[in-house]
């Protein structure tokens, strides 16, 4: 093969299909660049095996065993070719399955003693590997040919030792696939430049980017494979705080409205609300009043656990904007939090005469007096787009079709973004481009439902004031939350019963939207067909999930918050904004898919009113780890005392959510290791202290600008 650089198409690196090409196109990967630079997120140890007979359910192992029989079958409705194949060792027997890789098939004869490594799962027809990677043994602990030098790591394929490599990839790419391409550009790795300076890797003791580049893709052993990590972790936490120390240092100097404070209308509002402000709430709202009134952009992060009531700080400062003769924007990732967050507000606002509009991609509407204008087809659209310009409009809420350049504002002075991790600083940025006021931007209020620990957020988000809600109404009892495993599944669906006949409502949310045979979950259509046969025959059910239409989303939400729906079987979708105060259970299948954070976020769907509110997590295989995990969560019903526990638990992980770990571009670092993210912290203070530009470090530059990139959250 000629020789290939790094900034030759990915296709220079080998023999490409189409389905490859589209699988990588949706990683990302459009160079050899991209590709080197892609990491795996894990490395298998071929060199550490246990028996057959003791390999833990639940657990990424390694056996050493003999083919006994191989064959190719169709999976699920024959849509997915399998390879099967039956091993056997000393202490037993067990299936590996690979999925869409019939070909495997063809590449294990039997006869033959392999170590295989992927994770155990318990299923009806016993217990299965599920896509394990193979390696034969190597030539000298196994005489004569090795029929599979090269399958999975060893001899033609570059990788010779124990650690290989294991990719995130999409359907479509092997990891055979990517680890072939990963091999033709071995020989550039070495000549990879270094982009930070020189003083900087000596100071924090860092591998060169090329040995790491290497030892991270073909580690020889794990001393090598640490330092890899630990520099290119480093690099990665580094390009997010110099990301957030140029957007902090650009606040200098830039224009706000400097909006006045109305104590008499603030006070008249809050008065008015149906509920009492905790003093977290008045603490929080006040804050941000105090900024608002300076006329330097505010950029504060609201942090408030679940049901602490973000939203009620936020109107307080949008009501107080609009007395002033200004307007707000409120920006969700998605239509059903963004239509939450605008039948919230009609209703907090219809006493104050101040009109407020929902623009998303499928909606347009106006509210007045509390009273709701549809707004839909083309003219009513250009007149409600016209009175947001012209200033008639006090608020508009919606997702990110509020940045279109379509829609054009008066007078905004302040812009709230929800669950803003969701979304890229560049969409964030539009939003604050569409003042209408010359030279000036409008104050930024960001908020999260996801605790952070306040060392933490405060080292993290150095661009951001900070500002804690921990009080939760005293009305509300926490919630109960249960952890039943196979064994006890039916306690929960029969508290469901109870609830229901109590005149409650309740939630099942599922990992998946249809059945997968690869995953062996739970998902939303098939507990939808159980549940209505069989543990809550005759009650009424529906489902939610994210490919159903706008139009049916919001039939589903409207029967499930007039009762003629009892129980919503949904995905993900309700993770956040979804306020049903009669919903007082919460079941979770597949408990161990989720991380901590996203567990918290589903539990606080339920406990919303004054009623005794049940969780019940429902695992579908449960290890020692997994047991220890979901204990955390029954045992906690604080979010913040939460995030601390899993941070000493598990040090890394995601909680953050699976969105803000992808979103911030961290593959190797995390946000939780407090060392890594202070010496970061430090190092791009440093650089930008030398130079705010970067220029001294062009390639350095690049990376960082890439960095700021908007990543939607599509709906």
């Amino acid at each position: 093969m000629p020789a290939i650089s790094l900034d030759q198409p990915v296709s220079a690196a080998g023999r490409l299909t189409k389905t490859n090409r589209d699988a990588l196109e949706s990683m990302g990967i459009r160079t050899v660049r991209d590709l080197v630079f892609r990491f795996p997120f894990r490395h298998e140890d071929f060199s550490l095996t246990v028996p057959i007979a003791d390999a833990p359910i639940g657990e990424h192992v390694t056996v050493l065993a003999r083919v006994e029989r191989v064959q190719q079958k169709g999976g699920f409705r024959r849509r997915i070719g399998m390879a099967q194949a039956t091993l056997r060792d000393d202490s037993g027997q067990i299936t590996a399955l690979w999925f869409n890789q019939p070909y495997l098939s063809k590449m294990l004869p039997v006869g033959v003693e392999c170590r295989f490594a992927g994770k155990v799962t318990q299923t009806k027809m016993g217990r299965r590997l599920v896509n394990p990677l193979f390696q034969a043994r190597q030539p000298d602990e196994n005489s004569g040919t090795n029929p599979l030098n090269g399958v999975c790591g060893s001899g033609r394929s570059g990788y010779v030792g124990d650690l290989i490599p294991v990719y995130s990839t999409p359907a479509g790419l092997s990891q055979h696939a990517i680890r072939r391409l990963m091999s033709a550009c071995r020989p550039l790795l070495a000549g990879v430049s270094e982009y930070l300076p020189g003083e900087l890797v000596q100071r924090h003791q860092l591998a060169p980017l090329n040995l790491a580049l290497l030892n991270v893709h073909f580690p020889e052993d794990r001393q090598n494979l640490a330092a890899a990590r630990k520099r290119l972790a480093f690099d990665e936490m580094l390009r997010l705080q110099l990301a957030v120390g140029i957007l902090r240092r650009q606040r200098q100097g830039r224009r706000a409205p400097a909006v006045p404070f109305d104590r008499e209308a603030t006070r008249a509002f809050v008065g008015r609300l149906p509920f009492r402000l905790t003093d977290d709430q008045r603490r929080a709202a006040w804050e941000a009043l105090q900024d608002m009134m300076r006329p330097v952009p505010m950029s504060r992060l609201l942090d408030g656990d679940v049901g602490t009531g973000k939203t009620a700080v936020a109107a307080v400062a949008m009501v107080n904007a609009a007395k002033a003769g200004f307007q707000s924007a409120l920006m969700a990732p998605t239509e059903i939090l963004a239509k939450q967050h605008f039948d919230t507000l009609t209703r907090m606002f219809a006493a104050e005469g101040l009109p407020l509009a929902l623009w998303t991609n499928s909606y347009k509407r106006l509210a007045r007096d509390g009273r709701e204008v549809a707004a839909d087809g083309a003219k009513p659209t250009r007149l409600l787009a016209s009175d947001i310009a012209e200033g008639r409009v006090a608020a508009v809420v919606g997702t990110h079709a509020l940045t279109e350049n379509a829609l054009a504002f008066d007078r905004l002075a302040l812009a709230v973004v929800d669950e803003q991790h969701r979304f890229g600083v560049n969409t964030r940025q539009k939003l604050c481009q569409k003042s209408g006021l010359s030279g000036i931007e409008p104050h930024l209020l960001s908020m999260t439902a996801t605790p952070i620990p306040r060392s933490l957020a405060l080292t993290v988000y150095g661009d951001l004031d900070l500002s804690l809600l921990r009080d939760k109404p005293r009305n509300r009892p926490p919630v109960i939350t249960c952890l039943n495993p196979p064994a006890s599944r039916n306690e929960a669906f029969a508290a469901i019963r109870r609830e229901i006949e109590a005149g409650h409502q309740a939630f099942v949310v599922c990992p998946l939207i249809s059945e997968s045979d690869r995953w062996g979950s739970m998902s939303v259509n098939k507990s939808f067909e159980q549940l209505k046969n069989l543990e809550l025959k005759g009650i009424p059910l529906a489902v939610l999930h994210g490919k159903l239409s706008a139009e049916d989303k919001e039939r589903v939400m409207a029967d499930f918050l007039a009762k003629r729906v009892m129980v919503l079987i949904s995905t993900s979708v309700v993770e956040v904004g979804v306020d049903v105060p009669n919903a007082t259970v919460m079941v979770i299948e597949g408990a161990e898919r989720f991380g901590l954070a996203q567990l918290h976020q589903f539990r606080g769907r339920v406990g919303r009113g004054d009623r005794q509110s049940y969780c019940h997590l429902l695992p579908g295989v449960i290890s020692e780890d997994t047991e220890k995990r979901l204990k955390s969560l029954v045992d906690t019903a604080d979010g913040f005392e939460l995030a601390e526990k899993d941070l000493r638990l598990r040090g890394t992980g995601d909680l953050l959510g699976t969105v803000q770990s992808g979103r911030s571009g961290l593959n190797l670092a995390s946000l939780f290791d407090l060392p890594l993210v202070k010496a970061t912290r430090q190092a791009a203070d440093w650089l930008l202290d030398r130079d705010p530009g970067l220029g001294q470090w062009p390639e350095l530059g690049k990376l960082v600008s890439a960095a700021i990139v908007d990543e939607v959250h599509m709906e």
